[in-house]
């Protein structure tokens, strides 16, 4: 079963409008002006995932946070060259634990907050399959993050669960 969303319409000329805390926001932003929700339009059109449980999910390992919009994915960041989060240039490593059901082209979303600033970004990444009981690595570039990336959350957007 696969969650996703084509639409061969244009954009529609309805405001948009914060989710969270339901401020109108101008036309492409990516983050609420008021509340630093992110705002998509298009992915407000797509249906939910099923969080389809597994009738024997696997335990979470140790030292992993549960992935949002997904039943039995787990989480964990460190800096690709081992250890602790990456310094500088150092490229973003997630690494993941499917416990459920296998699944296939999953679009990740990983958000937080960066730089003195602390600035919201978001950064999509698809991983083509996450099989059941194994960890999967996920490289993110430091030129797709900003500088001191933290309070870090992985969403999945999507993916076809077998």
């Amino acid at each position: 079963m696969r969650a996703s969303h084509s639409s061969a319409e244009g954009p529609s000329d309805e405001p948009v409008v914060c989710a969270k805390c339901r401020s109108s926001q101008r036309r492409g932003a990516r983050f609420c002006a008021r509340c630093g929700a992110v705002l998509d339009p298009v992915e407000a059109d797509l249906p939910p995932i099923v969080r389809m449980v597994h009738p024997r999910p696997l335990p979470c390992p140790a030292g992993m946070t549960a992935c949002q919009g997904a039943s039995d994915l787990y989480f964990r960041m460190e800096s690709s060259w081992g250890g602790g989060m990456p310094l500088g240039s150092e490229t973003l490593a997630i690494v993941l634990f499917n416990g459920g059901y296998p699944m296939e082209a999953a679009l990740l979303e990983v958000t937080g907050v960066g730089g003195a600033e602390g600035r919201p970004f978001s950064v999509r990444h698809e991983v083509e399959s996450l099989p059941r009981g194994e960890e999967v690595l996920v490289e993110l570039p430091s030129y797709e993050l900003p500088d001191d990336p933290r309070q870090l959350r992985v969403n999945l957007v999507t993916a076809t669960v077998d």
